[in-house]
């Protein structure tokens, strides 16, 4: 049976908390099935699924274009789309890349 991850989201689109619901609560994955199971079971209605592979963490945030984004580490941090972490201003500077 499989796990899907969901983010309960303020109106601010930060992640308070996550919780695990699984395959027969959320129709196999289906984001609105399990949105609903969770409005029913919690009161609160505002969640977003987690995609595997996603940085998703308490404290972050969620962005339409950016997806989940771990809380930024420090001020001067620059959020890479691409390699969806946050980026040092000294790595910048020196052009580093993740490896």
């Amino acid at each position: 049976m499989a796990i899907h991850s969901f983010a309960k989201l303020d109106d601010n689109n930060l992640v308070l908390t996550m919780l695990a619901v699984s395959d027969a609560d959320c129709n196999n994955g289906d984001e609105a099935t399990g949105i609903a199971f969770l409005t029913n079971l919690t009161g609160w209605s505002k969640w977003k699924i987690v995609p595997e592979g996603e940085p998703a963490s308490i404290g972050g945030t969620w962005d339409e274009t950016d997806g989940f984004k771990p809380r930024k580490p420090m001020d001067g941090a620059v959020w890479s789309t691409e390699y969806k972490i946050w980026r040092y201003p000294e790595d910048i500077e020196a052009g580093k890349l993740p490896e």
